[in-house]
């Protein structure tokens, strides 16, 4: 065991491969950033590929996984696609309505 109690080797992180455009690329989030992406993807009407894309597209330099978490945080924050895109990759959160 290491730290709180996680055994040692042991990861809170899933991995899943997206396709940006049309590449292959895996990546590794935590299980409740999966389901909140998800969950953004069924709600805009748009596949988790596509959003990965639009992601990847803001990201400008910066890793996905940082991109995809902070994404999933100003949508959850902000309600909205726009709002939660003009964030990416580390701006600050939108202005709640």
């Amino acid at each position: 065991m290491t730290g709180a109690g996680k055994p040692r080797g042991r990861s809170a992180l899933r991995a899943r491969n997206v396709r940006i455009h049309s590449r292959r690329t895996s990546v590794k989030l935590e299980p409740a950033f999966w389901d909140a992406l998800e969950a953004v993807a069924v709600r805009e009407g748009r596949t988790m590929n596509d959003l990965c894309s639009l992601i990847s597209d803001k990201a400008d330099g910066y890793g996905l996984t940082a991109a995809i978490r902070v994404f999933v945080l100003a949508y959850g924050w902000g309600d909205s696609l726009q709002a939660a895109m003009t964030c990416v990759p580390v701006g600050a959160l939108p202005k709640r309505a």
